[in-house]
């Protein structure tokens, strides 16, 4: 009785594990084209091209993790924290603001 409850359990288990994979992977293939459709489709032409031929290149051989982790921390900003991050120019709030002229 005990070996019998034993290889339920496993087939359980292993059933678990497949569906767990299976959805992982079907998660992948949507990250993978939401990825390639938000980096062709920023709002700003040079963003667009250069980030869609990058995404065309690369996004296939990413792992899970890294495209969870580039849809978190990439691709969840505006556009223009994007450009500013790519071309790693400085925010408008670390501008420093222009001095008034006393003369006006």
């Amino acid at each position: 009785m005990a070996s019998r409850g034993f290889i339920s359990k496993r087939v359980v288990e292993q059933f678990t594990k497949n569906i767990i994979l299976l959805n992982r992977h079907k998660e992948k293939k949507f990250l993978q084209k939401n990825a390639y459709a938000q980096m062709q489709n920023l709002g700003m032409k040079g963003l667009d091209i250069i980030l869609g031929r990058w995404s065309q290149e690369f996004v296939a051989k990413m792992s899970y993790e890294e495209l969870n982790q580039m849809e978190s921390e990439i691709l969840d900003l505006d556009t223009i924290d994007i450009y500013n991050l790519l071309f790693q120019m400085k925010g408008a709030d670390e501008l420093k603001p222009l001095e008034q002229s006393k003369d006006v």
